[in-house]
C-alpha cells in the first residue's frame, strides 16, 4: 500500500514539532504539506518553528503555509510559559532559511483538497481555525 498523503495543520511547540517528526519517520503517510496557526506562541513564531524542524530534518521542501492568527471568538492569548517564548522549550533552532508559501493556510488546505479529492489527509493538532 502506498503512503498516504498528509497535511498538518500546527502550532508548532514541542508537541507538534514531535508530531512532525513522527510524520516524517512514518511510512505510512508522505507529509506534503504543513499550514500553521497561533498557539502557545503566535502564528509568526509557529511558522518560523515549523519551517526550521522541517529544514533541520532534511524536509525544507515541505509546503508551509501561515495560517490563522487569532481565534474566531475572542482575541489570541500567548502562553509563553507552557512551552516558552519561542515555544519549543529550551531547543535551540537554527533560524529557517526558506520561507512560508506564497498561499494561506485555508487556501492551501482547499486547493489541496480539490486537486486530490479523496487522497489526503489532514491531521489537526492545533486549533481549528484554519
Amino acid at each position: 500500500m502506498s503512503p498516504v498523503p498528509l497535511i498538518l495543520d500546527v502550532d508548532t511547540g514541542v508537541d507538534d514539532a514531535l508530531a512532525i517528526l513522527l510524520a516524517l519517520a512514518s511510512p505510512e503517510v508522505t507529509l506534503i504539506a504543513a499550514t500553521t496557526v497561533m498557539g502557545n506562541v503566535g502564528v509568526d513564531q509557529t511558522t518560523e518553528n515549523t519551517l526550521a524542524v522541517l529544514e533541520l530534518c532534511g524536509y525544507g521542501e515541505v509546503e508551509v503555509a501561515r495560517g490563522a492568527e487569532r481565534p474566531l471568538a475572542r482575541d489570541h492569548l500567548a502562553f509563553p510559559v507552557v512551552h516558552g517564548e519561542r515555544g519549543l522549550g529550551r531547543a535551540e533552532l537554527p533560524p529557517a532559511s526558506g520561507a512560508p508559501s506564497d498561499r494561506d493556510a485555508k487556501r492551501l488546505i482547499v486547493e489541496t483538497a480539490r486537486e486530490r479529492p479523496g487522497e489526503v489527509l489532514l491531521v489537526a493538532t492545533g486549533p481549528l481555525t484554519n
